[in-house]
Order: structure tokens, then C-alpha cells, then sequence
């Protein structure tokens, strides 16, 4: 390497540049209540450490000459969406030039969190919700490879969303888009909270013939919450979950009940989440691959 220059870094089409964003990452990792690592937040990506790094660092060009870093701290732009729903942070304040600038502005951001966006962001992405795509009509496979983020389907899609009871009673299952939370199950029509193996939405009526909802709703990022119980939550808050729009107010003077619950144990209330992203255009498929009747992810 001796003698060889080393030129600016170089910046292509399709990346999106986040100014000093290792130094960022570093103090993102100390307010966010799970993601302290590289390693965390690539598996919170579904991507591979390898990839982290690589958009961290940049690809490295050498010949006899000269040396070359191609895109550091530099995110894909397929994927900047997802990373920024992943951490959590608005783009105006991930892109903020001066170091000290973010800093500030990420605590004041952080401080301001509500009571129901803390104990939620807490939760890390869990596989045990389960997404059901509907292929047996059309329906275009989900692109799960590892490399490809959270999982996205399309919109218009046919779903099932399936969590498997730990042991408990009840459950509840929570659906967050950009226009806000709603609850998926129970409902005003069916007030039923009480699950078998499985909690299952839409809800079953005959073994023989699934049902499917249609993702008729709002693109971009779509966290699915599922909370299994052991007693019935209080009237007061099922009022809160089951109310259209839902009160972000009222969600957050129910934390303290949730939480009350969350520390008597495992055996008292179990919380689980997962994102997904829902997409306008068809996932490509390449030469040769095949659909299956319905894919998991």
C-alpha cells in the first residue's frame, strides 16, 4: 500500500449518504433499549453483519496507484426505509450534518417519546408472528431472502397473521400503519378474547376453509403487536383498544397496566412484535422459481 494515494470517498446512485454515520450509530446504540450492537441491529434488519459493514465502510477499490472507499456510511436506498423505521428516527434528524447538531437533537427526540412508543419500541422483531400470504389467487410471493429487510408484501395482498399461544388465556392483537394503531382482534362485533393454540387473524370459522384479510391499507412501514394474558385486561383499557380511531392518549395511561403485568412474569403476560413493510409494486421472481400455495415469513 506504500506510495499509494488515497482519493476522497466516492458516493454512486442508488445509496444514500448519512454524514458520520458510524459516530451516530455509537450514540444511537446508548438510548435504545435493545439495539446496543452492529450485531443487533443487522438482525433487527434481517440483514447479515457482513452487509452492515459494508454499508458502514464502503467497498474498498485498489489498483497500483491509487486507493478507493465507495459509498461509507452509506444505506442502499431500497433499504433506507426500513432502516429508518428499524432505528426508530425521522431522516431529518439521521442526516443531520454537524455531530454535536444530532446529539441534541436525537435527546430531545428520544425525550419526547410517549409512554406507549417506549414500552412498543422495547419489543424486538419476533418471527413468532407469523405473516400468511395468499398465493392461491394471484398473489405475489413475499421476497424473504436475508438480504432483503423486513419482510414486504404488496398491497391488495390476501394475509393471515398467526401467533402461537405461549400458554396463556387471552390475547390480543394490535396493528400499527402510518395513519395510527387499530385492533385487528378482538372487535366491537366480537369481543372475545380468549385463544386456543393459536391466535389467528382474520378469525377462523371452519378448519377446512381459511380466511384471509386483504391488505387494503396504507403503504410503507406496519408493526403487527400481539399480548397474550393470563386474566382479562380491565374494561378501561379493552374501551382504549377497541376504540376507532384508537386514543394515543388512552394508550398511554394503559402502560402502567401493561407493564404491571409484563413484571409479575412470563406466566402473566407475554408481548410480541413484528414489522413489515407493504409495497405498491409486484416482488420480481426470477427464472425458474416457483410460487407455493402460501408462503410464510
Amino acid at each position: 500500500m506504500a506510495g499509494r494515494r488515497e482519493l476522497d470517498p466516492i458516493f454512486t446512485q442508488r445509496y444514500v449518504h448519512v454524514p458520520h454515520l458510524r459516530e451516530k450509530l455509537d450514540w444511537f446504540f446508548s438510548h435504545h433499549p435493545f439495539i446496543k450492537t452492529h450485531r443487533r441491529l443487522a438482525q433487527e434488519l434481517h440483514i447479515s453483519p457482513a452487509a452492515l459493514s459494508t454499508w458502514l465502510n464502503g467497498t474498498r477499490y485498489t489498483d497500483t496507484k491509487t486507493i478507493a472507499v465507495a459509498n461509507p456510511d452509506s444505506i442502499p436506498t431500497r433499504h433506507y426505509r426500513t432502516f429508518l423505521d428499524v432505528l426508530g428516527l425521522p431522516a431529518a434528524i439521521l442526516e443531520i450534518e454537524d455531530l454535536g447538531e444530532f446529539r441534541n437533537a436525537l435527546a430531545t427526540f428520544e425525550g419526547g417519546r410517549s409512554a406507549w412508543e417506549n414500552l412498543i419500541r422495547a419489543l424486538p422483531d419476533d418471527p413468532t408472528v407469523e405473516i400468511l400470504v395468499n398465493a392461491e389467487r394471484g398473489i405475489v410471493n413475499p421476497d424473504d431472502k436475508e438480504d432483503e429487510g423486513v419482510p414486504t408484501v404488496l398491497v391488495n395482498a390476501e394475509i393471515m397473521l398467526r401467533v402461537s399461544n405461549p400458554g396463556l388465556q387471552h390475547g390480543i392483537l394490535l396493528a400499527q400503519d402510518r395513519n395510527g394503531w387499530s385492533c385487528l382482534r378482538p372487535t366491537p362485533s366480537w369481543m372475545e378474547t380468549q385463544v386456543g393454540a393459536a391466535l389467528v387473524f382474520p378469525r377462523q370459522r371452519d378448519e377446512k376453509v381459511e380466511r384471509f384479510a386483504r391488505l387494503d391499507g396504507t403503504l410503507g412501514a406496519h408493526r403487527m403487536v400481539a399480548i397474550f394474558t393470563a386474566d382479562p385486561l380491565p374494561t378501561t383499557v379493552m374501551d382504549i383498544l377497541l376504540s376507532r380511531p384508537m386514543d394515543v392518549g388512552g394508550l398511554n395511561h394503559s402502560v402502567s397496566v401493561f407493564q404491571n403485568r409484563l413484571a409479575a412474569g412470563p406466566n402473566a403476560c407475554r408481548m410480541f412484535s413484528r414489522r413489515f413493510s407493504v409495497a405498491g409494486q409486484p416482488t420480481v421472481y426470477h427464472k425458474g422459481q416457483q410460487e407455493e400455495p402460501r408462503s410464510r415469513l
